[in-house]
C-alpha cells in the first residue's frame, strides 16, 4: 500500500468518528476490533463505498522481548479493502488486531461479497468471523487438522495425493 493516498472522505471520517489522526503510509490505519462493523457501515452507507474487494488475514508468532524492548504476543490482523464504482474510484482499507482466541465480527450482512473470503480466511489461517451465516471450510475438508496458512503449521505436513 505504500504511496496509497485515500480519499478525503475516508480520512475525514476517521479523523472525526475513530479518532485517527495521521494515517500511516505503507499500511493501511487500525481500527479497534469492537468498531469494525461501525467503519464497514459508515463506509456503505455513509459514503458509497459499495465494492467489497478482499479480506486477508496473517498470523503472527510470539516476538520475545528484546534487552531494549517489549515483545510482541502471538496475534493476528486482519485486513479489509472496500471501494467504491468506478474507474479510478477510491479504496477505503484498514487493519484489525486480534488476541489469540477472539474472533472479528463478520461483514457479510453489509457486504454480501464477504461470504466466501471469510470462509477463506477461516479455513486457511484460523480467523473466526463471529456472526458469518455458514462459516465453515471452503478449500479444505472438514476434517482436515489445523490452519495450514498459520506461522507455526509444520510446512512438511502431508497432503495426500501431493505428499
Amino acid at each position: 500500500m505504500k504511496g496509497t493516498t485515500f480519499a478525503p472522505d475516508y480520512v475525514g471520517l476517521l479523523s472525526s468518528r475513530f479518532g485517527i489522526g495521521e494515517m500511516p503510509e505503507d499500511t493501511p490505519p487500525l481500527i479497534d476490533r469492537d468498531r469494525h462493523l461501525e467503519l464497514a457501515r459508515a463506509l456503505r452507507e455513509e459514503l458509497g463505498y459499495g465494492i467489497y474487494v478482499t479480506v486477508v488475514a496473517s498470523h503472527y508468532e510470539a516476538v520475545a522481548p528484546k534487552k531494549s524492548g517489549d515483545g510482541d504476543p502471538e496475534h493476528f490482523e486482519v485486513a479489509t479493502l472496500v471501494r467504491r464504482a468506478g474507474e479510478g474510484a477510491p479504496t477505503a482499507a484498514w487493519r484489525v488486531r486480534l488476541e489469540v482466541g477472539q474472533g472479528l465480527d463478520s461483514l457479510v450482512t453489509i457486504y454480501p461479497g464477504a461470504d466466501w473470503q471469510e470462509r477463506e480466511q477461516y479455513d486457511l489461517v484460523g480467523v473466526v468471523f463471529e456472526g458469518h451465516p455458514d462459516l465453515r471450510r471452503i478449500m479444505l475438508p472438514e476434517d482436515w487438522d489445523g490452519h495450514p496458512l498459520r506461522k507455526d503449521y509444520a510446512i512438511d505436513t502431508g497432503c495426500v495425493p501431493w505428499r
